[in-house]
C-alpha cells in the first residue's frame, strides 16, 4: 500500500470516527432537549475559556469550529491507524500496536475532557465518552480490517 493510499484510507476512517461520535452526542443532546450542546460546549471551552456550563450559548460558528478542530483530530487518528494496519499485513505482531493505539484513543477522550476543565466530566458524563469512542473504535476498525488482510481474532493472538 502506498502512502496515498494510506492517507486515503486514513482520512476516511477517521472522518468515519468522527461522524459516528458526533451522532452519538447529537441523539444524546436531542434526548436532552438541546441540540448541539456537546460540541458547542467543547468548542467553548476549548476557544473561549467557558467556566459555567449554564453560560452557554450554542452558535452554529461554535459549533462549527468544535467539529473542525474534533474532524482534524479523528483524521490524525485515522492516518496513525491506516499505517499501522499496512503494516500489519506484512507482520501480524503489529496488531499489537493498533491495539494499544486505540486504548490510548480512549484515555486521550478522558485526557482531553479533564484538561479543558475537570468540570466537564459532569456535563458530559464518562459513560457517553465511552459510549461514543466505543462506537467509533468499531467504525474505524470494520473499516480498516475489512480493507487489510488481517482478521479481528489475530489481534488477539499478536502479543505471542
Amino acid at each position: 500500500m502506498d502512502r496515498h493510499r494510506i492517507l486515503s484510507e486514513g482520512l476516511g476512517v477517521g472522518l468515519a470516527g468522527a461522524a459516528a461520535v458526533a451522532v452519538w452526542f447529537l441523539v444524546f443532546d436531542l434526548i436532552a432537549g438541546v441540540p448541539f450542546r456537546t460540541p458547542a460546549l467543547l468548542g467553548a471551552v476549548l476557544f473561549h475559556g467557558l467556566r459555567d456550563p449554564s453560560e452557554l450559548v450554542i452558535t452554529a460558528r461554535l459549533v462549527g469550529a468544535y467539529t473542525i478542530v474534533h474532524c482534524g483530530l479523528f483524521v490524525l487518528f485515522g492516518w496513525a491507524a491506516a499505517g499501522l494496519f499496512t503494516l500489519a499485513d506484512r507482520d501480524r505482531h503489529v496488531l499489537f500496536a493498533v491495539f494499544m493505539l486505540f486504548l490510548c484513543f480512549e484515555v486521550a477522550a478522558f485526557a482531553f475532557v479533564a484538561v479543558l476543565g475537570s468540570w466537564l466530566l459532569h456535563s458530559i458524563t464518562p459513560g457517553a465518552i465511552i459510549g461514543a469512542n466505543l462506537i467509533a473504535t468499531v467504525v474505524m476498525l470494520f473499516l480498516l480490517f475489512r480493507n487489510h488482510r488481517r482478521a479481528p481474532g489475530e489481534v488477539l493472538t499478536s502479543a505471542e
